[in-house]
């Protein structure tokens, strides 16, 4: 007897099917500020990209050991873990700039933009660079209503941000050679921190065994390395520590599991591999600072 297909293929010859995507795209601390001649900024380093741009004046950077001049509608853009410092303005006049932090866990996103190295875009860069720098003004006129609470204040905010990262995938899809740094990691390496993705999204996704937890450790021993190498290998490839990752995807997970109201938060910390709900609720109340009840309930009333 011939196994059923399943519904909607049976008579069909051909099916071209595409991935799921599900990723999450960060933005924290974007602001406009407007100083005086005076004001400078102390070298710092911090783990997330940064988009800062010039609106009016012009701003004296200094990152990666170079110095970058911002003219009026130029961006700084800025890979984690770079070191930075501005000395305002090098007239010793008022500025006014908009910095941007944003954080993204596509991995392949993620490592395409590591590697575009610090970079000034100025106008003549190209139609990707243009496209940014459209999507940090859209943001600009959102900005101002991001606080009102409003519904359709938020839904624009969230448009602008879905057209900067939009922005990004393109500029890092342009392939500028003479901007792409070599990666210092080999084949083999890429290889095994691409298979350590996939098995870190699978353990995310699936409901686990009684008491089971994801780990590196785990992870490690199923494609035969050691941890240490293996944490080496992901952050060289992707700029992130492993661990940051799946937090990353448990986090996903939990949240979407509790927008759902048929499962009790006991079923979802049973699901994410917890054998302790309180365990698991202190872990995503230092996550969101928000407790699981707090959260769903949140999600509800929206």
């Amino acid at each position: 007897m011939k196994n059923p297909l399943p519904f909607g293929r049976e008579n069909s010859f051909g099916e071209l099917m595409t991935p799921d995507l599900q990723f999450a795209f960060q933005i924290v601390a974007a602001h406009k500020r407007a100083v005086n001649g005076q004001w400078s900024y102390p070298e710092h380093r911090h783990t997330m990209f940064e988009l800062n741009m010039v609106l009016e004046g012009e701003q004296a950077m200094r990152a990666d050991n170079s110095d970058y001049l911002q003219r009026e509608g130029d961006i700084l853009f800025l890979p984690p873990g770079v070191a930075h410092a501005s000395n305002g303005s090098p007239a010793m006049e008022p500025m006014t700039y908009f910095c941007l932090h944003f954080d993204i866990d596509d991995l392949n996103l993620r490592r395409s933009l590591m590697g575009m190295q610090t970079t000034l875009l100025s106008a003549p860069d190209g139609p990707a660079a243009a496209d940014i720098r459209s999507a940090l003004d859209n943001m600009l006129v959102s900005l101002a209503y991001a606080e009102t609470g409003l519904l359709r204040d938020k839904l624009a905010f969230l448009s602008d941000t879905f057209r900067l990262l939009s922005a990004l995938t393109n500029w890092a899809m342009e392939g500028k050679a003479d901007m792409l740094q070599e990666s210092d990691a080999s084949e083999n390496e890429v290889a095994l921190a691409a298979a350590m993705e996939r098995e870190l999204r699978a353990g995310a996704a699936r409901i686990l065994p009684d008491g089971e937890k994801i780990t590196i450790e785990k992870t490690a021993a199923k494609l035969g390395y050691s941890p240490a190498y293996c944490k080496r290998v992901f952050q060289r490839v992707y700029g992130m520590p492993p661990r940051q990752y799946l937090t990353g995807l448990i986090l996903r997970q939990a949240k979407l599991l509790l927008i759902d109201t048929e499962l009790s938060i006991e079923d979802i910390a049973y699901r994410l591999g917890y054998r302790d709900v309180s365990h698991f609720s202190k872990q995503f109340k230092r996550w969101m600072n928000l407790s699981p009840a707090a959260f769903r309930k949140l999600t509800q009333s929206r």
